[in-house]
């Protein structure tokens, strides 16, 4: 019921938000929202909540988050309505199988595509986001979201829009996974090695081998999810 009333929440606030920015014009495009702190007041929502609404918002792409700068709202707003039913949808925890399966049948396919367009500076930005992955969970940090900074740069490394836009929102469900999984340990160790296996031949731009190696990763990951 709790985890009912907070998907409601967040869903709430994304609304309220989209409101304030297409209706209301209270925030236009290219223009810096708020910090969390009065956000989340001006909204009447934790600041939880609102980091849920603001991750769907990006998948959408309503917003976009600037690393060290902050949240801005996008310069061209989608045309497309907002489905304000994915945010519950997508929340379900009995879906972790089921999301799982979704990575295994687009990431493959997006870390070869990263091994043919990536350039070779985009490639050593996912080598410097894979190594920054692994000092994270060897000190105890938040490995998850360093692995999922990991997988993005490999995304983005595809040069395809429709797939970075879908990340933030698998990212986003994949977080709420990891947080209640009682196997996070083994999917640590886990993480690691198979990213070192996926950057070797990113790194290669082995194309087959990256694809292979992805694969083997999300079924990792899906066993994991059954033990």
């Amino acid at each position: 019921m709790a985890e009912t009333k907070k998907t409601k929440l967040s869903q709430q606030a994304a609304e309220q938000l989209l409101e304030m920015i297409v209706e209301e014009h209270c925030y236009e495009p290219g223009c810096k929202l708020p910090n969390e702190n009065e956000l989340s007041e001006q909204l009447g929502v934790s600041r939880t909540t609102l980091r849920e609404a603001i991750s769907f918002l990006v998948a959408q792409g309503v917003l976009e988050i600037r690393r060290g700068k902050g949240t801005f709202v996008a310069q061209e707003l989608p045309r497309f309505p907002v489905d304000m039913s994915a945010l519950t949808d997508l929340k379900s925890r009995t879906r972790a199988k089921d999301l799982f399966e979704m990575r295994l049948i687009f990431e493959p396919a997006t870390v070869a595509l990263a091994c043919q367009r990536a350039s070779d500076e985009e490639l050593e930005q996912i080598r410097r986001k894979a190594e920054r992955m692994e000092r994270v969970a060897e000190t105890g940090g938040d490995w998850p979201a360093a692995d999922q900074d990991f997988h993005l740069s490999i995304i983005r490394a595809s040069h395809n829009e429709y797939m970075r836009r879908l990340y933030p929102i698998i990212n986003d469900a994949v977080s709420e996974i990891l947080q209640i999984s009682e196997n996070r340990r083994n999917m640590q160790e886990m993480a690691v090695a198979d990213n070192r296996l996926i950057l070797d031949f990113l790194l290669r731009r082995d194309a087959a081998g990256a694809r292979y190696a992805m694969s083997i990763h999300m079924k990792h990951l899906i066993q994991t999810l059954r033990d």
